[in-house]
């Protein structure tokens, strides 16, 4: 699939986005939920507590409704919640640096994702997740893209 746009050389990390947060599968999900709202992130990267793997994910949405379904007592694990990643034969895993090419990256979420999360070139860090708005916003602050 062709990009829409032409990027003219530009990576990810020309889309300057804010450091990850990270959560492990035992902070707490008012925790997370606190730590979603005082950053602003849709998404919260799980990572493991021993080696920093990236594990799976949260979303804010996902903390609202288990907020909204139970009082949280500060005691209920993100493990009970998070969406694991599964390596799947049939979706090769794509990694996103710094590095890689805007254009990939817009094939990415044409492809249907809704995040990207970035991570270094030996993906063992994350540092950071992009959403489609992101890149839609770089477009919109360079006329000469559209």
């Amino acid at each position: 699939m062709a990009p829409k746009h032409n990027y003219r050389g530009a990576t990810v990390e020309d889309l300057e986005f804010p450091p990850a947060f990270s959560v492990t599968p035992q902070t707490s999900l008012i925790e997370a939920l606190e730590l979603s709202y005082e950053k602003e992130y849709s998404y919260l990267p799980v990572i493991s507590g021993k080696n920093r793997a990236l594990l799976g994910y949260l979303t804010a949405d996902q903390l609202r409704q288990q907020s909204s379904r139970s009082s949280l007592d500060g005691s209920v694990p993100v493990a009970s919640v998070y969406n694991k990643f599964h390596k799947d034969a049939s979706r090769p895993f794509k990694p996103i640096t710094p590095a890689t090419p805007l254009e990939q990256l817009e094939n990415f979420f044409e492809s249907g994702q809704p995040f990207a999360v970035v991570t270094d070139d030996s993906r063992q860090f994350v540092l950071g997740v992009v959403v489609k708005e992101d890149l839609d916003k770089y477009v919109k602050c360079r006329p000469e893209l559209q």
